[in-house]
């Protein structure tokens, strides 16, 4: 990603990050450096059109691109019964409210702090199930046996009939809630068709300069060389 201009904003002016991957150097570009990335992004696209234009911002359909905040929503490892201590990941957040129905009706998954015998403990899929006025009356269990439920069905049991709900069906990514909470758009490009994909057009182009030009004899000569070929691409290749 290189979004430049020759401004001085108060913050650096170019998105493109060198990374140098490895476990004993900067570690590995994960989803929470592409966020910041990103974050950043925006910031200057929002300078060099002084926040009166709309940015789309599009990527590869890869699995860490579509990695959920950590509070976000997903029926995955709920409890069926109320429990005190959990969340959906390890020392992380608790789960955030969210609203269902025609009416958007307010749900937190959490009893409240002043509850009598549950204060802040985990609803459960019960629970939640209940306040939705979707339990039935022959109950349900937490999930069928290995998570294999019969093809078609949405009320089998706890776990599907929450993942089918549209609350959660329609949970985004980190990535696209951050960039739609800063009013712009964000899409993905489909998976295993490069040939749609300009960001593949753009590396391949700049590996084939950058495999052509002169070895270099250090890692700071590396970095401009790198950099160099980057940069030598013409937008309307990248386009074509």
């Amino acid at each position: 990603m290189a979004l430049t201009d020759g401004h001085d904003h108060g913050f650096s002016s170019e998105a493109r990050v060198l990374f140098k991957a490895g476990k004993n150097r900067d570690g590995y570009f994960d989803n929470d450096d592409l966020i910041q990335q990103v974050d950043h992004a925006i910031d200057i696209f929002e300078g060099k059109t002084n926040g009166f234009a709309t940015g789309l911002f599009v990527f590869d359909n890869a699995p860490s691109h579509q990695k959920r905040a950590l509070d976000a929503l997903s029926a995955r490892k709920m409890t069926k019964n109320p429990h005190k201590t959990w969340r959906h990941h390890k020392d992380g957040p608790r789960m955030r409210s969210t609203v269902f129905g025609p009416d958007n009706t307010q749900q937190d998954l959490y009893f409240p702090e002043d509850h009598e015998t549950m204060p802040s403990w985990f609803k459960g899929m019960e629970i939640i199930i209940r306040e939705r006025g979707l339990w039935p009356e022959k109950g349900l269990n937490a999930q069928c046996e290995g998570f294999k439920c019969i093809p078609g069905k949405s009320d089998c049991c706890c776990r599907r009939l929450l993942f089918t709900q549209p609350d959660f069906v329609n949970q985004k990514s980190a990535l696209e809630e951050l960039i739609t909470s800063r009013g712009h758009i964000c899409d993905f490009y489909p998976k295993y068709h490069c040939e749609l994909n300009f960001i593949e057009q753009y590396w391949g182009a700049a590996k084939l300069t950058y495999r052509t030009s002169p070895k270099t004899s250090d890692i700071a000569a590396m970095e401009e060389n790198v950099k160099a070929c980057l940069d030598s691409v013409p937008l309307l290749r990248i386009q074509r």
